[in-house]
């Protein structure tokens, strides 16, 4: 008998599917329950018990968890349970954010997938999750390339989601997620709110290098010059958004020469605050 050709289709399952499958053997769980264990983990929001003190704000079907303990949970090496997640990953059942010592864990199910639906309904955790991998290279933590590889990871994760999405839910629709003009509206969406969050995170990480400058000149500026007058400070501010992006704004105003040169030396401490209020915001967690 000739083998056919094999073709890859997709399946939908319920939860009480994996349940009956499970075949309890001894202490070490099998890949089914190990699966079943992931989907219970995530959906109840579970967190390591070694990470509470860590504040990583879950999102829908997500769990926080470690390699470590997974292995003694399951009774399996830690080098199985990575390959084992790694495997997962590849089908698309779940997609990870690598910590240090830790991994967040999403699981991609029907009812809280990180996937758009037709609908076009929009699913604000791919942005999340990206200012979250950012801030760690914002915060010098982590280096641009592990950063731009777990931004990779992240991005290839929310393409891949897109294309599985179309191909389930609307079989008349057409992805070509390779290319940003040929692609569909999901996947340049993706692309662009990813690339958002990158400009974005390169301004907070270049303003915190200003966090140590000397502020005095802004303190000064404000009670010597304004005389406490914050619609006045706020009016500053402004003119010197304008010099900072863009020099050539000053001359739309009408601003002396005197003046111009007075706002410049005012950008480096008025930047200072900036950075330390940026930074205590990174230490409240806000």
């Amino acid at each position: 008998m000739k083998t056919r050709q094999r073709i890859t289709v997709p399946i939908l399952a319920d939860r009480e599917v994996f349940d009956y499958l499970k075949e309890k053997v001894g202490e070490r769980k099998t890949k089914t329950e190990a699966y079943c264990d992931l989907l219970d983990k995530a959906l109840a929001g579970f967190v390591s018990p070694f990470l509470r003190n860590q504040e990583f704000e879950l999102h829908p079907n997500q769990c926080h968890v470690t390699v470590s303990d997974l292995s003694v949970e399951w009774h399996w090496h830690r080098a199985t349970v990575r390959s084992f997640l790694d495997a997962l990953e590849g089908f698309g059942l779940l997609s990870r954010i690598r910590l240090s010592k830790s991994v967040i864990i999403t699981m991609n199910v029907q009812n809280g997938s990180s996937v758009e639906s037709c609908s076009g309904q929009q699913v604000p955790e791919f942005a999340d999750l990206m200012h979250e991998v950012l801030s760690d290279w914002i915060t010098g933590k982590t280096d641009t390339d592990e950063t731009g590889f777990r931004c990779g990871q992240l991005i290839r994760q929310a393409m891949d989601g897109t294309a599985m999405q179309d191909n389930l839910s609307c079989p008349d629709s057409v992805t070509h997620i390779g290319s940003a003009t040929g692609g569909n509206s999901r996947a340049v969406e993706i692309s662009q709110a990813a690339q958002e969050c990158i400009a974005l995170a390169a301004l907070q990480r270049a303003l915190r290098k200003s966090r140590f400058d000397d502020v005095s000149g802004a303190m000064d500026y404000f009670h010597l010059e304004l005389y406490g007058d914050w619609s006045g400070l706020l009016a500053t501010a402004n003119e010197l958004s304008g010099l900072l992006f863009d020099e050539s704004r000053a001359n739309d105003v009408g601003h002396e020469e005197d003046r111009i040169e007075g706002l410049k030396a005012l950008i480096k401490p008025f930047l200072a605050l900036a950075a330390k209020a940026q930074e205590k915001s990174y230490q409240t967690g806000d």
